[in-house]
């Protein structure tokens, strides 16, 4: 068969020689015998052995045998010097065994044919690269086809609000890899912003390397649900590319997953949604998360999948994570990197107008009741920041994380009413009341009244809503900034035993509610916002806290007029919430297709 009649679908890569801190997810375990000379090209000194047994490097081939419709791909290597190279399957208990082994005496190229269906019961592959003890061995380039054309190609969407450099970095990294232009046909950039992407003296330069592939949209601020439907909209006005790829402008990308993934979900027996995972950019051999799941019951992320979050790659290497060995579900995948075909987005419509937090999961959910799964592969990803960075549940974003979530259950929750959400929100109300932290209360309160409204007025929200919240949690204290000094513990006596948590809870609430205000002219506690829980004011009535982004501290005072107020409001939401919530939910489901479509869509861009 010729090379005209196959495609490589997963390339063999590794970072450039100064990134040895993302060494980890390139090469598994000790990397000290090799040395990078290339994207694709290793050097392995003599007598020293690797393996690439790792996250970028360990084709998932369980999952391709889920997925797609191939039955067998094919392993191509290049290499040069002394040593061997040896082919290694696992399992899906991650149990390895060598299936081949190639010598390599001067230059070489080697092919394996590998069936699929080994993998039936899930699996990777890999190689791994061992030096004769008198000569190093070099890996030129190795890559993983299949012995058919696949063309089809995706459009890339950033929306970008404010970030120009980072925007900027997304770009150039496309621009100079020539493999991405292999699988995609342009680029759109929906910038938002007043700091425009195209005001900067290196956008020029940038722009030079994509060329007529890239188009740049300006239009107000209407979040992420509105820049990327932005894009959306553009690709189904044009009738070429059969996928929409979503990336995150502050965002930092391994290109090959672009290939990998625009090749995975062109080779798929059925449409699919695609996801990447996170990889934290502050932290950059951890991986956030590879897909996830959806939990009804309490209309928030399910976090109990053992293993699913936080998994450090310089710690446990891939070979050993078992969960890495075999295909996992998805409910939904992250708008920092998703894939979507052309045609789910013609049948169910764009992102619900919800400007920003869970406009990717209500997708999700939409797309699965369509017919239409999310898998997310091992081995595609990029790096974003971490969410304990940005901590949205302490800025205004809490209004539209909260919202979002109600919203989501009123379209897609499988109950008559959602009394375990309803719950779970009446006790989140609890959790900052406690803190003293009443601006994120009142932001909720917010997030329900505009809930009880109904779907109507979400697209003008689109433009309006995100103002007005910042304004309405910059009129609380603890969401203003101060120069306050820092006291490192209460001035007041500790008792000799710990208190039960029990009746810690008691103090706090009778604290909160009965104990008369007792403020001193500086916070009694100091506290990282991280650190700051109920317990906290079981014995204080103020505290200092240092903001998670860095940027400054604010300061929590407790008031019982303040405490009573929230509280009511909390219960008089709630209750409305669950006697109007069957239909509250008829209302939105009605409403879902006009306000995703591309005509509703259309009338919010004035295009």
């Amino acid at each position: 068969m010729s090379a005209a009649d196959s495609t490589p679908v997963w390339r063999v890569v590794f970072p450039s020689a100064d990134d040895a801190q993302i060494l980890p997810l390139y090469i598994d375990g000790d990397a000290s015998d090799a040395a990078v000379e290339g994207r694709r090209r290793l050097r392995i000194r003599p007598g020293g052995s690797v393996s690439l047994g790792s996250y970028f490097n360990a084709f998932p081939a369980s999952v391709w045998r889920a997925e797609t419709n191939a039955s067998e791909v094919v392993l191509r290597v290049r290499a040069e010097g002394r040593g061997v190279i040896r082919v290694v399957f696992s399992d899906g208990g991650a149990r390895s065994r060598q299936a081949a082994a190639f010598d390599v005496v001067g230059e070489m190229d080697a092919e394996l044919r590998v069936s699929l269906t080994d993998f039936t019961g899930g699996g990777n592959a890999w190689i791994d690269l061992a030096a004769a003890a008198d000569a190093p061995l070099t890996l030129v380039e190795a890559h993983w086809e299949l012995e058919r054309t696949l063309s089809e190609r995706a459009v890339v969407v950033m929306a970008t609000f404010n970030r120009p450099d980072d925007c900027l970095a997304q770009l150039r990294a496309l621009g100079k890899d020539a493999h991405v232009w292999e699988v995609v046909e342009r680029v759109i950039v929906v910038d938002q912003g007043t700091d425009r992407v195209d005001a900067r003296a290196e956008f020029e330069a940038i722009a030079g390397l994509l060329g007529d592939r890239l188009r740049i949209i300006r239009q107000p601020n209407l979040g992420g649900s509105g820049g990327f439907s932005r894009g959306m909209l553009e690709v189904l006005r044009d009738a070429r590319e059969g996928f929409v790829l979503l990336l995150d402008d502050d965002a930092r990308t391994e290109p090959e997953t672009i290939g990998r993934v625009v090749r995975f979900a062109d080779a798929a027996r059925e449409p699919l949604v695609v996801g990447g995972g996170m990889l934290h950019l502050d932290d950059r051999a951890r991986l956030y998360v590879q897909g996830e799941l959806w939990d009804h019951h309490r209309g928030w992320i399910d976090l109990n999948r053992p293993g699913a979050y936080d998994h450090d790659f310089a710690r446990v290497g891939m070979r050993a994570a078992a969960q890495f060995h075999s295909p996992q579900r998805s409910d939904f995948a992250g708008w920092w990197m998703c894939l979507i075909p052309r045609a789910l987005l013609e049948s169910v419509g764009l992102a619900m107008p919800l400007f920003l937090k869970g406009d990717d999961v209500e997708f999700g959910l939409r797309a699965g009741r369509a017919g239409v799964r999310t898998v997310s592969v091992p081995g595609i990803a990029l790096w974003h920041m971490g969410w304990g960075g940005k901590s949205p549940t302490r800025t205004w974003e809490a209004y539209f994380l909260h919202r979002n979530r109600v919203i989501t259950e009123l379209l897609h929750s499988p109950y008559r009413r959602a009394n375990g959400l309803i719950i779970q929100s009446f006790l989140g109300d609890l959790k900052p009341l406690l803190s003293a932290n009443y601006a994120a209360v009142r932001l909720r309160a917010q997030a329900l009244s505009d809930v009880l409204a109904g779907p109507e007025s979400l697209p003008e929200w689109l433009s309006t809503r995100a103002a007005q919240v910042r304004r309405l949690w910059g009129g609380f204290p603890e969401a203003t900034p101060v120069d306050a000094p820092v006291l490192v513990a209460p001035a007041r006596a500790r008792p000799k035993s710990a208190p039960s948590a029990f009746a810690l809870l008691l103090r706090t609430v009778a604290r909160q509610f009965f104990v008369r205000e007792r403020f001193s002219a500086v916070p009694e506690v100091h506290s990282t916002a991280a650190g700051l829980g109920w317990w906290v004011f079981a014995d204080a009535d103020s505290a200092v806290v240092d903001l998670p982004d860095g940027s400054g501290r604010v300061i929590h005072r407790r008031s019982r007029a303040s405490s009573r107020t929230a509280l009511q409001r909390s219960l008089r939401l709630h209750a409305r919430l669950w006697w109007r919530w069957p239909a509250l939910s008829r209302a939105f489901r009605n409403e879902r297709a006009t306000l995703t479509s591309p005509a509703s869509w259309a009338d919010v861009f004035g295009t």
